[in-house]
């Protein structure tokens, strides 16, 4: 007789503002625990609140909730993950999550001897659109010419305009893109908003460059095997920078530099990946990382336990 599933269900922070990076890794989450008989639900972090319903297990995606909401899930679910990027809370008990590939396990064996770590390299969580494409073969043009900016859902330095002005100048035959709630930012380049993820990961196939911020999206430029200069513009992504090091081009702490500054440095980074035999390298190097991501086994056996 066929079991019955157990019930998951998944809070994640939606809005604007926040990054929609907590969805995008939410849902990655949602098709493993699919994949080992779970049914999962996603929901927004603003219900959790006023949340009653138990469940066998519940995860909550959020920099903004507060400890309150994390010990109101364990009163509600049997096991609890919890998503953290910067030891940012002393949870209660439950499975801590952090997927960037340089999170640093020991600091978190410090901080929570008593927790269940699911940290750093082997992690690595990915949507299915994103899964397909880092398993199919493709080439790169010898020359860049389609360029796609995203800086996350809220841009919190305000600088895709600035990039996209700056990479016209640079080259008016850049084919520019970008993806912002202002579809209408630049009139020289093509805007998108509110796309899925295979809408999104189609999209990135057809690029020659992504420049990204280094949050959830570097992960999935990577996946597209698509070169990538990542820009570091908040604190927390720091461990996702140092992870993919060798298989990207990077700018460091871009809250720091002034225009000037940061427009040398990106032209510093372009002309580097003129060279198509060093973009090959980064996107080998990005594949062979991926193919290190061999956590996920032992976590779902772990959590199997947890839950008999």
């Amino acid at each position: 007789m066929q079991k019955t599933p157990k019930k998951a269900l998944l809070f994640a922070d939606k809005k604007l503002g926040i990054g929609l990076g907590h969805m995008s890794r939410t849902k990655a989450l949602a098709n493993l625990l699919e994949q080992n008989h779970y049914q999962a639900k996603i929901l927004d972090c603003i219900f959790l609140e006023s949340f009653k319903e138990s469940c066998d297990l519940m995860s909550i995606d959020s920099y903004t909730l507060p400890i309150d909401s994390y010990y109101q899930a364990t009163s509600l679910a049997r096991v609890c993950i919890f998503f953290d990027d910067t030891l940012r809370l002393p949870y209660p008990k439950g499975i801590l999550l952090n997927a960037s590939l340089g999170a640093d396990l020991q600091s978190y064996k410090n901080k929570y001897p008593n927790h269940t770590l699911w940290i750093g390299k082997g992690y690595t969580l990915l949507q299915k659109p994103f899964l397909q494409l880092l398993n199919t073969p493709h080439k790169l043009h010898k020359t860049i010419k389609n360029i796609m900016v995203t800086l996350g859902g809220a841009d919190i330095l305000g600088l895709t305009k600035w990039l996209c002005e700056e990479l016209y100048t640079f080259n008016s035959n850049f084919q520019i893109h970008y993806i912002h709630k202002d579809k209408h930012l630049f009139k020289k380049a093509k805007g998108y908003s509110n796309l899925n993820a295979t809408q999104m990961a189609n999209l990135f196939s057809q690029m020659d460059l992504c420049i990204c911020a280094c949050g959830q999206t570097l992960s999935e430029s990577i996946a597209c095997k698509v070169p990538t200069l990542g820009l570091e513009v908040a604190i927390n992504q720091r461990a996702n920078l140092i992870g993919y090091a060798n298989c990207i081009e990077s700018i460091k702490e871009v809250w720091t530099l002034d225009k000037e500054a940061l427009k040398t440095q990106l032209l510093q980074s372009i002309i580097r990946l003129k060279d198509l035999s060093y973009r090959e390298l980064l996107v080998k190097r990005g594949f062979l990382l991926f193919c290190e991501n061999t956590q996920w086994k032992e976590g779902f056996k772990a959590l199997k336990a947890l839950l008999e």
